[in-house]
């Protein structure tokens, strides 16, 4: 493993290693927040990828792990890399809709119960680092198929 053969300044390493450890720390930070207040008392409560939402974040975790190893041992980017970051990226798509139908049934439970002036919900960091995350992951799969085609053999043109 020899990190010097990695070329940090190429745009598709920066935006891997950058979707990566946004995806690692989305799987951790909480991703919406439910708070009720009542005659002074209040209560909140967090929601996280990591506990929540099927373990979304484990998937995350293992998948942003992956990529980086399959990025430092320098496999064949068009075929482990980019399913890697494919999967990150669906991983991290599936997290996003979760996370806003989440807030929907919250919101839903509160009105339902009753309780919906006393109660607020909101998004929390870890949604917001979350789409950034994502928005790397695709960043970085587009930069490499546009780099692949590139770099690619060229096209035999049909006789005329």
């Amino acid at each position: 493993m020899d990190l010097k053969k990695i070329n940090f300044k190429e745009p598709v390493t920066i935006a891997t290693l950058v979707g990566s450890v946004l995806l690692l720390l989305a799987s951790f930070l909480p991703i919406e927040t439910a708070k009720v207040s009542v005659m002074g008392i209040s209560e909140s409560t967090s929601r996280n990828l990591m506990g929540d939402y099927h373990h979304q974040g484990i998937f995350l975790l293992i998948l942003a792990i992956a990529t980086v190893v399959i990025l430092v041992l320098g496999l064949d980017r068009q075929k482990f890399l980019n399913s890697a970051l494919g999967a990150s990226a669906a991983v991290g798509l599936w997290g996003i809709i979760n996370g806003i139908t989440g807030l929907a049934a919250t919101k839903k439970d509160f009105k339902d119960s009753g309780v919906e002036k006393y109660a607020s919900t909101s998004f929390s960091i870890g949604f917001f680092v979350l789409i950034l995350g994502v928005i790397a992951i695709v960043g970085a799969i587009v930069l490499m198929n546009m780099n692949a085609k590139k770099a690619g053999p060229a096209q035999a043109q049909p006789m005329q």
